[in-house]
């Protein structure tokens, strides 16, 4: 197999919850956060920040698995266990909920590998750096 230059980890902006499919290529797979802020987020999205609340992952569009999450927290259905763990701890609560996105440019048949990694090391570093995995990681 030929070496596959791997792409940067960088993250989309904080974006509202309501306003999430205005971020860009959430048609593709990648990794996302979820953090809660009870103003304006800062800047560029950091994904170790303290607010973060969840780090996800999919291999299917960023778009249909928030869905999923969605639905789950309002509580009409149970296929997201990022969702229900955020449901038990914050219930419907969106209204201060930001996402942030790294959707991953690669193949399908590498972009999977590389999302779990991404996804193990950020909640890796999270823990590193507060003590503990992000709320609704600890499922």
């Amino acid at each position: 197999m030929d070496a596959v230059a791997l792409p940067a980890i960088t993250f989309s902006r904080w974006a509202r919850w309501s306003g999430r499919a205005s971020l860009e290529s959430i048609d593709r797979p990648g990794v996302y956060v979820l953090a809660h802020f009870s103003g304006a987020p800062p800047g560029a999205a950091d994904p170790l920040s303290r607010e973060v609340v969840y780090v996800g992952a999919t291999d299917r569009s960023l778009g249909e698995r928030w869905q999923e999450f969605h639905r789950v927290v309002e509580g009409k259905a149970k296929n997201h266990a990022g969702g229900v763990t955020y449901r038990g701890i914050y219930g419907n609560r969106t209204h201060d909920l930001y996402v942030a996105a790294f959707p991953v440019p690669l193949e399908k048949k590498l972009s999977w590998w590389f999302i779990r990694y991404v996804e193990a090391k950020l909640q890796w570093e999270f823990v590193l750096k507060w003590g503990s995995p992000p709320p609704c990681n600890r499922g």
